[in-house]
């Protein structure tokens, strides 16, 4: 029977070993190799809750065809979008609780999670594997039902250092079910998990993936002005991330305003195209952004993905800003950062714990906790091009050594082989 609640991705994407091992060092590259060969004739299957749109779906597209090329069968099922008016809804409340957010989730919210988690987790139950990964909040309940013999894998993409109590006491029991949970940072774990099932690691960019090309920035600001309208020639600071209270927007605004005064010819483009089908709230967010932007013409916003080659367009904005900015007050990780640090940006990160875990403040970027702060770094390195150029390559030597993905490929496959000892 087919299923309803989730649905295998084909991906038709392969790639050769040899393409990425040229990243690695021999010691590692020995290591991932003798791992990989364990796990031969196994079957791990990832399960997440969309097919694109965020850092875990990117993730996701790398990640199968890296373990197929190493000989490990590997598949990625997502949500249906249509499975439920308010499923999405309800684990946007239970991601921002998770975060720290006192979100009130009623009864008969629950009674629908509840309910749409258990239909899933019937069709999960239908797929043959070794190893089962669930990702974050959409699937954890339905992962806790399913395949009660197999070895599962929790991995929260999140915060929940300090979460809301009353959301977070309802969900333990079933976080705690699995037989590893794993973070991005030390930080991020609650202290109420048991110690001996935790594991962290960092995400990291895929260096052959078309969103990591770099092309030069005055080809960027041609294709900015030819599909966006942004002008060409004028001093140009982006954020590129989903529309969202945590990235915090509105404090971007109010750093942009301050930097017009000493540069007012300075553009600002958010670009954050609603593509994620588990984000409703985006557009509520969206549209109290545009109200606060008002008619500005020097404050471009990109949400709609219509006509857009959302792709393209996310990558040009990389290569064309003078600044990039990430003010995020929560991140799991914030691979908007990696990316843009590849692309030789010093990137401005708010006070969250991913970007932090990426900028060393003042060596190859800046982490700032006001939006006075931020403005003044803004203008700092658009008056000092040189800095800008010194911490950019900074930046893409960290990415080069720390968040490149056949690192991430060998820590999940020490992760699987953990499991299966």
């Amino acid at each position: 029977m087919k299923n309803l609640n989730i649905r295998k991705i084909i991906l038709s994407k392969q790639i050769r070993r040899a393409d990425f091992l040229r990243f690695m060092p021999e010691g590692q590259k020995r290591e991932l190799l003798k791992h990989a060969s364990y796990l031969r004739g196994k079957k791990v299957v990832h399960i997440n809750a969309v097919a694109d749109g965020g850092g875990v779906a990117e993730i996701l597209a790398s990640l199968i065809p890296y373990l197929r090329s190493l000989g490990v069968e590997s598949d990625w099922y997502f949500i249906n979008p249509d499975i439920s008016k308010k499923f999405f809804e309800i684990t946007n409340k239970i991601h921002d609780a998770l975060q720290g957010a006192p979100v009130k989730i009623n009864g008969r919210e629950w009674t629908e999670y509840e309910h749409v988690s258990r239909r899933i987790a019937t069709e999960i139950e239908k797929i043959d594997c070794d190893i089962l990964a669930l990702n974050d909040p959409q699937l954890l309940t339905a992962g806790h039902y399913a395949h009660l013999n197999k070895h599962k894998i929790y991995f929260s993409h999140i915060d929940t250092s300090s979460v809301f109590r009353p959301v977070w006491k309802k969900l333990l029991p079933a976080i705690a079910s699995y037989h590893r949970i794993v973070f991005s940072n030390r930080n991020f774990v609650n202290g109420s998990l048991p110690g001996r099932k935790i594991k962290v690691f960092t995400p990291a960019i895929d260096p052959l993936a078309p969103k990591q090309k770099i092309v030069s920035q005055k080809e960027a600001r041609l294709y900015l002005k030819k599909y966006g309208g942004v002008p060409q020639n004028c001093p140009l600071v982006a954020q590129i991330s989903r529309f969202d209270v945590w990235k915090n927007p509105i404090g971007v605004i109010q750093s942009f305003r301050m930097v017009q005064s000493t540069y007012p010819d300075a553009q600002l483009a958010l670009v954050g195209f609603n593509t994620a089908k588990d984000n409703p709230a985006a557009s509520v967010v969206y549209k109290d952004i545009a109200a606060i932007a008002g008619k500005s013409r020097d404050i471009f916003l990109f949400f709609d993905p219509k006509e857009k080659d959302v792709l393209e367009f996310t990558v040009m904005a990389q290569n064309a800003a003078d600044v990039v900015v990430q003010n995020s007050v929560k991140e799991g990780f914030g691979l908007v950062v990696t990316e843009a640090m590849w692309k030789r940006q010093a990137v401005i990160g708010g006070p969250a714990l991913g970007i932090r875990k990426q900028i060393r403040n003042g060596k190859n970027g800046f982490i700032v906790k006001s939006p006075e702060e931020m403005a003044q770094k803004i203008i700092f390195l658009l008056s000092h091009p040189a800095e800008r150029k010194r911490m950019g390559n900074s930046a893409r030597k960290t990415v080069l050594e720390n968040f490149l993905f056949p690192r991430l490929v060998s820590n999940h496959l020490k992760l699987y082989r953990s499991c299966l000892k």
